[in-house]
């Protein structure tokens, strides 16, 4: 709808100009109680929030929300992807002289959400920002990401290959992605790309904001820093492109160029893929690490085994990171792994841990909404009584061995946090109000000023009746009244009989039929002190909440070590947990690639299923053992193969994460990478079929995998014809075996079989199932050994295929097993063909008896009659 008939008032002058400073964003302008929206921003709001649409005058629409439920509707149109923009009056309308002052106090964008009510407690909130980089020497190049959280501060940043940022991305799931704008507006291809298969909202920035040189000054100025060397950046350094481009969107969105209204940011770390074994996006999504291929949920992934036993959100939030960022330093997980392991020997500190942790809030994200001047009088609170567990937590590590470093940190926090709970704790009350617009949480004699004002509201009445007793014991006159009314204020009354014994010092205030009012001058103080305590107790409330968010301020380093402390403690609390109820072991990381697994069992279906769940064991160990490195496993569907080699998968990533396994016994090697090629999914959006697509994911893992590597295949070569999979599976299969790559390669090409016997680091393992009569029992058990069968009609039969079909593929698959095995030499009877007979299958695998015979003719013996003849004999045995 376009924008007419721009009204020319004050009012809509200032909305106008604000609309036209900030174009993409919806614009909230308050006006008195609301926050209206206009034009083309009315019909938006009204299609998204259902509220009412009306009309300011003839053609200009218009739409409002309530301000003090603003934060519900704010949510709902971020969840919408729109892009918001703030318009709050920024001086009283009583005391305003013509049109009131106006302006945007906050531009709200799905990457720069702080407000609790905006944000899921469980997840991260990163603002992302690439920035690709062309070679002569590379023509891929290389790309640069940074991405930061204002909501917590983290802040990191990397350079890498440019085919790896979709997988790097997959792992910072970024809520925003801001990318440098082209000359005609569009988002470059490879951009676009990355969101069309991700979905991340993109948002494009001016040039400026990437380039070097204004990257490193915005960077220095806001860490208050001369040179990036401590930071270990440079200048020059591309990956302060993005990050710097962050940093300019988080000060615009934040209305700030205050590098205090930012402090709680970070420094930018340097993220160094090398220290975390890999897990690309398509491995995440194939796994069900984060959530379900289904449903999108978490409930049935990896994260939603471990989410429900985390007891604060920042551990919440700190576990899905551990997920994805596996850790490949041995010292390192063996340190997480010896924490695990104290508190499940140890159910007392198990629960005095717990106890710790049930009372904490999100520490982190408080200090984001004090940093952004958002916080609100339950965060204070919050955060005095989360920083009053200092020392109970300190108690709980005490003579922890495994501990002993995390101990020592908590003691040297002890004295500040101390300090600054007695203070919040002392100052507020217990259950503070949501806001402060009416006061109430300063505690009661913690300010004199404050406790005056509050007993001028509470105490008038006596004072009144205190006063009114002194005017009748000095004037001698019972009639004497001292009242108020909400026009004429505070008032003394005298009957009209005794108005003129009234003394000199009051003064007449009104007269009525039956009645004189007078004020005195003490009266009159009293009156505009009481009329004033309660916007001055507001006041003056306001004032100590800013003193005491200041003082908060001054100990976010030492809040923010609390936080990451506890957010550690808290994962690995919901490793001890699960690891006890569940009979998880602790594996045994080795550098060698080895994969021993005894009993091991998939960490969901493990609980889901529980005591059905059928377990196995897996050997894989180096070609030296004699052992194989590559196992084919065949047999039908449904019986267990995919589970079999995504627990595999997922036990070799828990173990790197420092968790416990569920198996009976564990030992596993150090892994940089795990590959996985499992399901079927195109790309259309990229021009991309099913079968491109796993061709494309089989050609990353097949250049990439090292003997280090945990590669996991889920038919390969399905989407093409037979011969044609079969071949493009042979030559992979054998390809990972030769450079020794820890491989599960689950198939139905039996021919695969055949590898074992040319390889000796190739086995076959197949799962078992029980024939009974026309029936089978799936047994889930994997056995050495290869299979030569799928039984996938039975499979069709439990789907509920229809008996026709099910019965005429049965009789097919006699006709094509008899055609398939019989050797050239001796050929089978043919069947003699009736109308009903389809048309021939697989007709490339069969051999005729003409063909046989034209093998035999030698041309070069034959003269051109004999040849007629031949050829004659040969038309009729056809």
């Amino acid at each position: 709808m376009p924008q007419k008939a721009k009204q020319d008032t004050p009012a809509m002058r200032q909305y106008h100009r604000f609309k036209e400073q900030h174009p993409g964003c919806l614009l909230l302008f308050r006006m008195g109680d609301f926050y209206e929206l206009f034009f083309d921003d009315a019909v938006t709001a009204h299609q998204t929030l259902g509220v009412t649409l009306t009309q300011r005058t003839e053609g200009v629409p218009m739409a409002g929300v309530p301000y003090h439920a603003v934060e519900t509707y704010l949510r709902r149109l971020i969840a919408a992807g729109h892009r918001v923009a703030v318009c709050d009056q920024v001086e009283d309308a009583k005391q305003a002289k013509g049109v009131v002052k106006r302006d945007v106090t906050r531009v709200i964008t799905p990457g720069t959400l702080t407000d609790e009510t905006l944000l899921d407690a469980a997840a991260e909130n990163p603002l992302a920002a690439v920035a690709f980089h062309s070679n002569d020497n590379d023509p891929d190049g290389t790309a640069s990401l940074a991405w930061c959280e204002l909501s917590t501060g983290r802040f990191a940043l990397t350079t890498l290959p440019a085919g790896r940022v979709g997988d790097e991305l997959a792992r910072i799931t970024p809520s925003e992605l801001l990318y440098c704008d082209t000359a005609t507006g569009d988002a470059p291809p490879r951009v676009q790309t990355l969101s069309d298969r991700l979905g991340y909202p993109l948002t494009g920035r001016p040039p400026y904001t990437f380039r070097p040189a204004e990257s490193a000054q915005i960077l220095k100025q806001q860490y208050r820093v001369k040179t990036l060397q401590g930071f270990g950046l440079s200048d020059t350094d591309p990956a302060i492109q993005p990050a710097g481009a962050v940093l300019h969107y988080l000060r615009e969105t934040q209305r700030t160029d205050d590098a205090d209204r930012l402090a709680h940011l970070h420094p930018p770390k340097r993220f160094d893929p090398a220290q975390h074994l890999v897990v690309d996006a398509t491995s995440l999504a194939s796994l069900e690490v984060l959530q379900t291929l289904r449903t999108g949920q978490t409930q049935g992934s990896l994260l939603g085994v471990f989410l429900p036993r985390c007891h604060t959100a920042m551990g919440k939030r700190q576990l899905k990171h551990w997920l994805c960022y596996p850790l490949i330093n041995p010292q390192q997980i063996e340190q997480r792994q010896q924490v695990v392991e104290s508190l499940v020997h140890d159910s007392r500190f198990a629960d005095d841990l717990a106890a710790v942790l049930n009372q904490l809030h999100d520490v982190p994200r408080i200090l984001g909404r004090l940093a952004v001047r958002r916080a609100t009088p339950r965060d204070l609170v919050a955060l005095g009584q989360s920083a009053a567990l200092i020392q109970p937590l300190h108690h709980a590590l005490a003579d922890r061995p495994a501990l002993t470093d995390t101990a020592k940190l908590a003691g040297e926090l002890i004295d500040p946090l101390t300090d600054l709970a007695d203070t919040l704790t002392t100052a507020c009350v217990e259950s503070p109000p949501g806001h402060l617009r009416e006061g109430g949480l300063i505690a009661d004699g913690y300010d004199t000023q404050l406790d005056h004002f509050r007993s001028l509201q509470n105490d008038a009445h006596t004072w009144l009746a205190d006063y009114q007793k002194r005017l009748i014991d000095e004037c001698g006159l019972n009639s004497i009244k001292v009242g108020y009314n909400k026009v004429f204020g505070y008032y003394i009354e005298l009957s009209a009989a005794n108005k003129d014994k009234a003394p000199e010092s009051w003064h007449r205030k009104q007269t009525l039929k039956n009645a004189e009012r007078f004020i005195t001058d003490e009266l009159k103080k009293f009156e505009g002190e009481v009329l004033s305590a309660e916007s001055r107790a507001v006041a003056r409330e306001q004032h100590l909440f800013d003193q005491l968010q200041d003082l908060a301020r001054q100990q976010t380093d030492q809040l923010r070590a609390f936080a990451e402390l506890t957010a550690d403690l808290d994962v690995l609390s919901a490793f001890a947990a699960v690891a006890s109820r569940h009979r998880y072991v602790r594996p045994t990381l080795v550098d060698e690639p080895a994969l021993h697994l005894t009993q091991a069992r998939h960490p969901v279906l493990d609980q889901t299923l529980a005591e059905s769940f059928v377990p196995n064991d897996l050997t894989l160990s180096e070609p030296d053992d004699d052992q194989a490195t590559l196992a084919l496993i065949t047999g039908p569907n449904m019986a267990g193969k995919s589970t079999y080699i995504r627990q595999t998968a997922l036990l070799t990533l828990l173990a790197h994460t420092g968790a416990f396994v569920p198996a009976d016994a564990a030992t596993i090697g150090l892994t940089d990478r795990i590959f996985t090629r499992v399901g079927s999914a195109d790309e259309l959006h990229a021009g991309q079929s099913t079968f491109m697509v796993e061709m494309t994911e089989t050609a990353n893992l097949c250049h990439h995998a090292t003997p280090r590597s945990l590669v996991i295949l889920d038919e390969i070569g399905r989407g093409t014809s037979t011969l044609d999979g079969l071949s493009l599976a042979w030559a992979i299969a054998e390809h990972l075996a030769a450079r020794n790559t820890r491989t599960l390669f689950a198939t139905h090409y039996h021919e695969l079989t055949q590898l074992a016997d040319s390889h000796a680091n190739i086995t076959n393992l197949h799962v078992t199932v029980r024939e009974w009569k026309d029936d089978i029992v799936f047994l889930h058990q994997i056995a050495p050994g290869a299979t030569d069968r799928s039984y996938g009609i039975h499979v069709a039969k439990i789907a509920g295929l229809p008996p026709n079909i099910t019965t005429r593929a049965n009789d097919l698959l006699q006709q094509l097993a008899v055609n398939h095995h019989t050797t050239p030499t001796t050929p089978a009877a043919p069947k003699p063909a009736t109308a009903t007979d389809p048309m021939p299958l697989f007709t490339e695998m069969l051999e005729h008896p003409i063909i046989d015979q034209l093998r035999q003719l030698d041309l070069n013996e034959l003269n051109p009659m004999q040849a007629f003849d031949a050829l004659r004999r040969l038309q009729q045995d056809i």
